[in-house]
C-alpha cells in the first residue's frame, strides 16, 4: 500500500464518519421538530377542547365560537369573549397538561376582554400539581363580563423517554464506529510506517552485507589461484581481510540478534565495577584509526579521580560505540568528535559530542524508534540499519540508565548518559 492510497483511505474514512455524524445530527434534529410539531398541535387541540367545552356550558350565553391562536411555540391565546369559571377552567388545563401524556409546566392569564387587563393568572408545576389538586381551591367565576385566556409553556416538551433511548444507543454506536474507524487509521499508519522502515532495513541490509560478501569472494577468487601459494605475504593480506569481513559481518548479524532478545526481554545484564578510564583506553584506539582516516579530530576529557560504575561491559561498550560510530558517520568535512566523562554526586554522565550534520527537532524522539533513519535524501548516503540508537535505547531502559540528546540541524548533536554511581546491583536482570 502506498502512502498515497492511505491518504485516500484517510479522506474516505474520514468523509464516511462526517457523513453519520451528519446523518445522525440530521435525524436527531427532525426528530426534535416532530416532538415539538407534535406538541403544538397536541396542545392547539386540547386547548380547543377546553374552550369549546366552556362555551357549550348551557349557563353561558352563546357567542362567537372559541379560537386557538398561536403566538410562539410556547404561548398560545385562546380567543373568545364570554364569561369564565375559574375552578373548571383550572380542573381543566391541570388535567390536560399534568397527565403522563403531556407532563409540563405551565402558566395561564386570563384577561377582560374589552379592557385587555389581566384580571387573574396562576402557575402550575408538575411536581406540586397532584398536592395543589388534592388541596381546596375557590377561585371566582367571572360572569360580570367577557373574557378570554392564554397559555405559556416556560420549558420545551419532555422529549418521550423512547426517543431518548433510540438517540443514546444511536451515539453509542457512533460513537464506537469513530472509535474504531480512527483506531484502524492508526493501525494503518502504523503498519504502514513500520513496513517502509522495513523496507529501509531490508535496502540498508543488502547494502551493507554486499560490500564485505563482494570482498570475500575477491578475496576467495584471489586464494584460488595457484601461484598465490609462492606468495605468502599476499597470502596473509587476503586471508586477514576474509577474517576482518567475516567478524564485520558477525557483528551485524550479532547486533540485530541482540536487538530482537532485548525484544523480547530475554537480555541478561552481566554487571560489575567498571572504571570508566580504563574502558576508554580499550574503545578509544579503534577508533582513532577510523577517525585519522578521514583527518578528524578527537577531544577526551575525563577526570583524575576513577569514576566507577556497576553495568555490563559488553553493552556498555557497545553503547559507546554505537554512539561514536553514529558521531564519524553524520559529520562531513573534518570530524571533530569528544567524549566526556563528568562525576555528579549520583550519577556519572558520558557525552558524546561531535560537529556533523545535526538532527532536527522533529525527530529527537524518532530516532530511537527500530528502523528509523532521519531523512537525508538518500538511503545510502550513510551505511547502517537504523538500528544503533534503537539498540542503546533498550539497553539505557534495561540497565535504568537516562538518555538524553541535545542538537540542532547542521550544529552538531551530544548524546549524554546518566548511569547511577557506583550503585549496588543483582548479577543478573
Amino acid at each position: 500500500m502506498k502512502i498515497p492510497r492511505i491518504r485516500v483511505l484517510i479522506m474516505l474514512a474520514a468523509i464516511a464518519i462526517i457523513g453519520i455524524v451528519i446523518t445522525q445530527v440530521f435525524w436527531i434534529r427532525k426528530g426534535l421538530l416532530i416532538n415539538q410539531t407534535s406538541f403544538e398541535n397536541a396542545v392547539v387541540v386540547t386547548l380547543d377542547r377546553i374552550a369549546n367545552n366552556i362555551w357549550l356550558k348551557p349557563d353561558i350565553p352563546v357567542g362567537d365560537r372559541p379560537q386557538v391562536i398561536r403566538i410562539s411555540p410556547r404561548s398560545y391565546l385562546v380567543q373568545m369573549n364570554m364569561p369564565i369559571d375559574l375552578n373548571y377552567l383550572d380542573n381543566q388545563l391541570r388535567g390536560e397538561f399534568t397527565n403522563p401524556f403531556h407532563k409540563i409546566d405551565f402558566t395561564y392569564e386570563v384577561f377582560e376582554h374589552s379592557t385587555d387587563m389581566m384580571v387573574f393568572s396562576d402557575s402550575v408545576y408538575v411536581e406540586l400539581a397532584d398536592d395543589d389538586f388534592h388541596e381546596a381551591r375557590y377561585l371566582p367565576n367571572l360572569t360580570e363580563s367577557g373574557y378570554y385566556f392564554k397559555v405559556n409553556f416556560p420549558q420545551r416538551p419532555i422529549v418521550p423517554s423512547i426517543m431518548i433511548t433510540i438517540w443514546a444507543t444511536a451515539i453509542l454506536i457512533l460513537t464506537t464506529v469513530i472509535i474504531f474507524f480512527t483506531y484502524s487509521l492508526v493501525v494503518i499508519v502504523r503498519q504502514q510506517r513500520l513496513s517502509d522502515f522495513q523496507n529501509a532495513f531490508i535496502n540498508n541490509l543488502a547494502h551493507e552485507f554486499k560490500t564485505p560478501l563482494s570482498t570475500i569472494g575477491i578475496s576467495a577468487g584471489v586464494l584460488k589461484e595457484p601461484e598465490i601459494i609462492h606468495d605468502p605475504k599476499r597470502l596473509q593480506v587476503y586471508s586477514n581481510i576474509i577474517e576482518l569481513e567475516n567478524e564485520r559481518l558477525k557483528g551485524q548479524v550479532n547486533k540485530i540478534l541482540e536487538l530482537a532478545r532485548l525484544e523480547n526481554r530475554e537480555i541478561i545484564l552481566r554487571k560489575e565495577p567498571i572504571n570508566l578510564r580504563q574502558l576508554l583506553e580499550e574503545i578509544v584506539p579503534p577508533f582513532m584509526v577510523q577517525l585519522e582516516a578521514r583527518e578528524g579530530k578527537f577531544h577526551k576529557e575525563c577526570p583524575d579521580t576513577p569514576c566507577v560504575v556497576t553495568a555490563d561491559r559488553i553493552h556498555l561498550k557497545n553503547v559507546i560505540n554505537t554512539l561514536l560510530d553514529n558521531a564519524l558517520k553524520y559529520s562531513e568535512g573534518t570530524p571533530e568528535i569528544g567524549i566526556r566523562i563528568h562525576c555528579g554526586e549520583k550519577n556519572i554522565y558520558i557525552q558524546v559530542i561531535d560537529n556533523g550534520i545535526g538532527i532536527p527537532k522533529e525527530y529527537h524522539k524518532r530516532i530511537y524508534e527500530k528502523f528509523f533513519r532521519v531523512p537525508t535524501g538518500d538511503v545510502h548516503n550513510v551505511k547502517g540499519f537504523g538500528l544503533g540508537l534503537s539498540y542503546v535505547k533498550m539497553i539505557a531502559k534495561a540497565a535504568g540508565w537516562k538518555i538524553s540528546l541535545q542538537s540542532e540541524l547542521n550544529k552538531g548533536s551530544t548524546f549524554s548518559i546518566g548511569i547511577p554511581a557506583n550503585t549496588p546491583m543483582n548479577d543478573e536482570q
